[in-house]
């Protein structure tokens, strides 16, 4: 069986080009242009390739953070390479070819606070994206068995407080297998903030979504990702 975050970076790239949403303003990696899609202004095509990442890679950096990555999390990084992927919730940083070492050091190590992340254990790999609240964190404090981890995100509008941290996904799996559900549905969200996309079935989309994390998702996070529904 296709592991689950290979399954959902293929889904979400399908939907990028279902909605003609390949293009970047700005410098690309010549190996990721997509030289048969047409620019428009300065928006270039780009294609995804494989990732150069190396375990060696990941090691060092795991070793610099002083925790271990989630496994799937690992495979992610090392499956490809990408500017952009679906936005549900989850704002995964770039991983290019040519910069992904300095983005993703940037994201764990030096973003704001630190002592927040990854000082507290909370490995940093992208952002909230419905309300711009704050870092998506991968939990190690709370590792299950298999290394897998909790997601959390920081909301920035309770510092300090007993909501600071709040849960997004039981786990790294769960999280792949809700966005990879998400983007084969093609749920999205408009300007206002309420699902569209063209699904007329969206109350069913996300039932389904609370079904495959029912202790994530659809438990203790349900209040959250009810707000969008």
């Amino acid at each position: 069986m296709s592991e689950s975050h290979a399954v959902y970076v293929d889904a979400a790239l399908d939907q990028l080009r279902r909605m003609n949403l390949m293009r970047h303003p700005g410098r690309i990696p010549l190996d990721m242009v997509d030289h048969s899609m047409p620019s428009i202004d300065d928006w270039i095509g780009w294609k995804p390739v494989p990732s150069q990442v190396t375990e060696a890679d990941l090691n060092e950096l795991e070793v610099r953070a002083g925790v271990a990555f989630p496994p799937l999390y690992r495979s992610f990084l090392r499956y490809k390479h990408f500017i952009d992927l679906t936005e549900f919730g989850v704002r995964f940083e770039r991983h290019t070819s040519s910069d992904w070492r300095r983005v993703l050091t940037a994201t764990v190590f030096d973003q704001w606070e630190p002592e927040r992340t990854i000082g507290r254990g909370l490995l940093p790999f992208g952002s909230e994206a419905f309300m711009d609240a704050g870092q998506v964190c991968f939990d190690t404090r709370a590792r299950i068995p298999d290394g897998d981890c909790p997601v959390v995100f920081l909301d920035h509008e309770w510092v300090d407080t007993d909501r600071e941290i709040q849960l997004m996904f039981s786990s790294s799996r769960k999280m792949f297998e809700c966005l990879k559900m998400a983007a084969n549905s093609d749920l999205i969200f408009e300007e206002s903030g309420l699902p569209n996309g063209g699904v007329s079935n969206v109350a069913a989309v996300i039932q389904r979504f609370f079904e495959i994390d029912p202790s994530g998702a659809g438990g203790r996070a349900k209040a959250y990702w009810s707000t969008w529904q």
